[in-house]
């Protein structure tokens, strides 16, 4: 937070503006974060669930759109996971669950990181909007 002592309302404002737009950009990287975190607990959870489930047992697949397709489960001992760049690969239920809560941990600390980002930015914003109220109010009792 570059330049918090400068005095002039217009660099003021303009810092202020640029934090406002950063926070605003960093709140939808936190959104899409907090996206992809929701999806791995999912996959883990139903990793888990079809843990329960017997070969051969049926049950319907989501496709989209709250669509489902009918499915039969004929191998429950292997899960294809993504692994990045497009690239999916067979790994047993542990493993794949390892993979994904793996993935799900750094994601929690990448969401911490850009939360405590987020908090800084507010703090600077908070600064300015003091600094600004302070020259408003020595301008209005004649100080400045």
């Amino acid at each position: 937070m570059t330049g918090m002592n400068d005095k002039d309302p217009r660099n003021l404002l303009m810092q202020h503006r640029e934090y406002q737009r950063r926070a605003e950009a960093l709140q939808q990287q936190i959104s899409m974060v907090g996206l992809s975190v929701q999806d791995c607990q999912r996959a883990i959870a139903t990793i888990e669930g079809l843990e329960n489930e017997k070969e051969g047992a049926h049950t319907m697949v989501p496709i989209g759109s709250g669509s489902f397709v009918y499915a039969k489960l004929d191998m429950l001992n292997k899960v294809v996971v993504n692994v990045g760049a497009g690239i999916s690969i067979e790994k047993s239920v542990p493993e794949a669950k390892e993979t994904l809560q793996k993935r799900k941990n750094e994601l929690d600390k990448i969401l911490e990181k850009m939360n405590a980002t987020l908090g800084q930015l507010a703090q600077g914003m908070q600064s300015i909007e003091a600094q600004v109220a302070a020259l408003q109010q020595g301008v209005q009792s004649g100080t400045l």
